[in-house]
């Protein structure tokens, strides 16, 4: 039997130039499943939502989808692509983290997410948090940009050109208004008058924790740094806490972020503070 990819629409293209389109996972011309797939500028692809009928699993039907759907990517002039795992640690999950391991696929993150109480938590005596001035903004704008695509090409095999580009194209989308924009809260954490962290969350509610569009939607921790000199202190927990704050304030009640894999102290962290994991993203060079 033959496994094919046939469009169930034409190809669009959306005002950030990321190419999609959706494909029918067929076996001799019978439907068995379907997937989508995402191209982005930089050279970056993702196969998003492959879903195969229950009765047609076991028989390498989404492996066959997977393959068919890399070699589109490539066609579109993709260098590597993407993929994501949810669950919440069953056996199907590990079956499927394996599966993907099979493939050539690499884990390069995880996304996390916690269910926050209805109170705000405090902070512990002695800190405080204040906005960023718009100066101050202007040159953390400019550190976090490199410092994102600096972190792309080390944790998720993006050449450092397409790195640069990509975190051109998400700050761009992330700011269109600078620190004005809304949703953005960029704070920093003091500790007397000494600045000692920074966090950015987006409390805009476009971020789903599944894929599927109704599941409830959660603010984004985005960025959460302590400075060096200030390290092991517990202000990256005080951090965590602010973004609490900032999320129960503008009325969403989870908060996710995303963490890379191999930060073993962050996601410890994260864990300590109740987060679980509800998506693994895995990446392959093509």
């Amino acid at each position: 039997m033959t496994t094919t990819l046939r469009p169930t629409g034409p190809e669009r293209v959306d005002e950030h130039g990321t190419t999609e389109r959706g494909y029918a996972v067929c076996v001799n011309g019978r439907r068995v499943g379907g997937v989508r797939l995402q191209a982005s500028p930089e050279g970056s692809g993702r196969i998003c939502g492959l879903v195969i009928e229950e009765r047609d699993r076991g028989r390498g039907r989404g492996t066959t989808a997977v393959l068919a759907a890399e070699e589109i990517l490539r066609s579109w002039g993709c260098t590597r692509v993407e993929g994501s795992v949810t669950g919440e640690g069953a056996p199907q999950t590990e079956r499927v983290l394996r599966w993907t391991r099979s493939l050539g696929y690499a884990l390069i993150a995880r996304n996390m997410v916690k269910a926050l109480p209805s109170t705000p938590p405090e902070l512990p005596d002695g800190l405080a948090v204040r906005p960023l001035t718009a100066a101050e903004f202007m040159v953390w704008h400019d550190a976090q940009q490199a410092s994102y695509a600096e972190m792309l090409a080390r944790h998720t095999g993006h050449s450092a050109e397409q790195a640069a580009a990509k975190s051109a194209a998400d700050h761009a989308q992330l700011f269109p208004q600078g620190l004005g924009s809304p949703g953005v809260s960029v704070d920093n954490l003091l500790a007397g008058d000494e600045v000692v962290g920074t966090i950015w969350v987006s409390t805009l509610t476009t971020h789903t924790i599944t894929d599927s569009t109704t599941e409830p939607r959660a603010a984004w921790v985005f960025n959460v740094k302590v400075r060096e000199a200030f390290r092991g202190h517990g202000y990256g927990r005080a951090l965590m806490l602010q973004a609490e704050r900032v999320t129960l304030a503008a009325g969403l009640r989870e908060l996710a972020l995303n963490v890379h894999a191999g930060n073993v102290p962050a996601e410890r962290l994260y864990e300590s503070l109740g987060y679980r994991t509800f998506r693994w993203a895995v990446a392959k060079q093509l």
